[in-house]
């Protein structure tokens, strides 16, 4: 008719290899509706796209201060006890990219340590991926399943096991209130202790992770959530070692983070951490900064958001004075 569609008249614009591996994909789109088999294009297309743009982003070793291939990284990555892989909560790309790399060292059975899950949860599959991960407590609006689905269908396909390491829920509200530490951390938080430094970039990226409107008086209880949480991190990565953390850059910081809580702990196990930063981190002072807080950095594109600050307010909300 006049409106059919040759779908195979542009193979010609593709190598002869490509044309054979793209065949059966045509077979089927063949037998779609014209609206369906362009919806279908444009989808393969964002995904070719996504895969070969995944690795096209650069990796910097910040010892050295020089780029290094993807082989080079995952080479250096294979030889650790602990790998922590940091993100962007909502860059897609920085979940895509740990998929990938967790893919190709999974021939290393690592425990994969998650910060989305509670401590002492273990994830068991059956069923769809989500199904499984909503038994043990993942919540999809906390954490977008549009943005973490490839990360941990990554995962499911590697065989690795998942295990759960955030900090239980009741602890954080004791703390608000002046409770005590656990016991059972007690010890850990002692021999982690932060040095003057370290403690004060903590609270400063506390006051400034909140906008500068963190009333004074949180900010005591909230630095000891922040640790108690990486030590929970750390004895979960412990007790099952060799694991990877998959967390956001705040808690894989060498200097305040998981690896300072490992290094305190277990000082004889190798880590590398890995941040995960946008491309407008790119500049000289920003990357001799990062030195102190990660081993390597993989810069990826940035991707735009609202201001957070906008609607952040403690106490009364402005529409309600």
């Amino acid at each position: 008719t006049k409106h059919k569609i040759n779908l195979y008249s542009h193979l010609i614009m593709i190598p002869k290899k490509m044309q054979l591996a793209w065949l059966p994909i045509y077979g089927f789109l063949f037998r779609l509706r014209p609206v369906h088999f362009l919806r279908s294009i444009a989808f393969a297309l964002f995904a070719l796209c996504t895969c070969n743009n995944l690795f096209a982003s650069t990796i910097i070793d910040l010892e050295r201060q020089q780029t290094i291939t993807q082989d080079q990284l995952i080479s250096v990555l294979r030889k650790a006890d602990f790998i922590l892989l940091g993100e962007l909560h909502d860059n897609p790309y920085h979940h895509q990219i740990r998929g990938q790399i967790i893919k190709q060292i999974s021939n290393k059975k690592y425990s994969i340590v998650v910060e989305y899950l509670l401590a002492d949860q273990k994830v068991k599959f059956s069923g769809s991926t989500l199904q499984s991960l909503e038994e043990f407590g993942y919540s999809p609006k906390a954490w977008p399943w549009k943005i973490y689905q490839p990360l941990f269908e990554d995962i499911r396909a590697s065989g690795l096991t998942i295990y759960g390491s955030n900090l239980e829920r009741n602890i954080s509200k004791a703390l608000f209130t002046g409770g005590a530490l656990p016991p059972n951390m007690q010890d850990a938080y002692d021999k982690s202790s932060l040095d003057t430094s370290a403690k004060r970039q903590l609270d400063q990226d506390l006051i400034d992770g909140h906008c500068g409107k963190l009333p004074a008086h949180y900010l005591e209880p909230m630095f000891k959530v922040q640790r108690l949480t990486d030590i929970s991190m750390a004895q979960v990565m412990i007790a099952h070692q060799p694991a990877i953390l998959l967390a956001g850059n705040g808690h894989i910081r060498r200097d305040y983070g998981v690896p300072q809580v490992l290094t305190s702990l277990t000082p004889s196990r190798s880590k590398i951490s890995v941040g995960f930063v946008e491309e407008e981190k790119r500049d000289a002072k920003t990357l001799s900064d990062l030195h102190q807080q990660y081993d390597f950095i993989w810069i990826t594109p940035s991707i735009k958001r609202e201001d957070p600050c906008a609607n952040l307010h403690f106490g009364k909300s402005q529409s309600s004075k």
